[in-house]
């Protein structure tokens, strides 16, 4: 990537909800997810990663209507030093770190929250490697989760049977909510199903207990798979990323992955794993180029870029 570009990802952002108690607890809106981690002073905004070689940190924030910047940064003390060179002049320079220092990196975050409560957010997620949308679900996570401390009222539920303690009030259920990030489909992955050589479908779906096979359970089924091929060589069609994905929405309470296998119109073999829910796969993400910067990018900042950010804004979706 050029000093004067960037790469933006495309993202749904929903919040689900979990109980050890109760099978199908009540989910909370995007907004107020973010309200709950708003609870949660910035310097506190931090998680450690890696037995503490790594750290995931916000180091701004900025709610503003229904659009929120963030800035996440990661700090890493196992990179080895940069080194720079001039090779024509044979010079070489080594930036060492000090021993608490770690290299950072961060992306810019911007989430445009929905007009109806019951919709996921659009998020877009600057590219960084190593800085990707599940390192940035796993920070978002565990906000949610400190928040609790502060709000626990907020994380209880009234017990679906309407039963009541000894004092006569509602027995209440204590629920975790967390952030899933559901990528948009790619062009490009429609355009490579459509166009090349489907090799292989499975449907798979993962059970909730392993069931055992031999007498004493040592060997135990872990998933089963539903192998589908097409007829492509009888009779060959243009959509069949429309075709697979009716079925994957038709089996999507049976098999919750499908897994593709097939070769690209350039010949290129590639495997990737779909939810049956929305066909969306990691690999295939939507994306758009930002360029024409007028200086050189950082690869860390403390504080928004605001020309990154405004370039970012410029890609979401017109409210209605």
């Amino acid at each position: 990537m050029k000093k004067t570009e960037r790469l933006v990802f495309f993202y749904d952002l929903a919040i689900v909800a979990e109980s050890r108690t109760f099978k199908a607890p009540k989910p909370i809106s995007v907004r107020k997810a973010f309200e709950l981690m708003e609870l949660v002073p910035l310097e506190q905004r931090i998680k450690d990663m890696s037995k503490g070689r790594e750290q995931l940190y916000v180091s701004d924030w900025k709610w503003d209507g229904d659009i929120i910047s963030i800035l996440v940064n990661k700090s890493d003390k196992g990179m080895s030093d940069p080194v720079f060179t001039i090779p024509k002049e044979k010079k070489r320079r080594t930036a060492e770190k000090q021993e608490q220092e770690g290299q950072d990196f961060s992306v810019h975050i911007v989430v445009q929250l929905p007009q109806s409560d019951l919709d996921p957010a659009l998020v877009l997620i600057e590219y960084c490697t190593g800085l990707g949308m599940f390192v940035v679900q796993r920070l978002f996570n565990q906000i949610l989760h400190d928040a609790k401390a502060l709000a626990p009222q907020d994380f209880e539920q009234n017990h679906p049977d309407g039963a009541v303690d000894d004092a006569g009030k509602p027995k209440k259920y204590n629920v975790v909510f967390k952030c899933q990030f559901d990528g948009h489909i790619s062009d490009d992955l429609k355009y490579d199903l459509d166009n090349g050589k489907i090799q292989s479908i499975e449907l798979i779906t993962e059970k909730e207990k392993y069931t055992n096979i031999d007498e004493d359970g040592y060997i135990q089924e872990k998933c089963k798979t539903l192998v589908l091929t097409l007829k492509d060589e009888d009779k060959p069609i243009k959509d069949k990323f429309n075709r697979m994905k009716k079925v994957f929405t038709k089996k999507k309470d049976d098999y919750s992955r499908a897994r593709i296998k097939f070769k690209t119109p350039t010949g290129v073999d590639r495997t990737v794993e779909m939810d049956t829910d929305d066909a969306s796969a990691q690999g295939y993400v939507k994306k758009e180029k930002l360029d024409d910067f007028e200086f050189d990018l950082k690869s860390s900042y403390e504080k928004f870029c605001d020309a990154i950010l405004g370039k970012m804004k410029e890609l979401l979706v017109p409210e209605a």
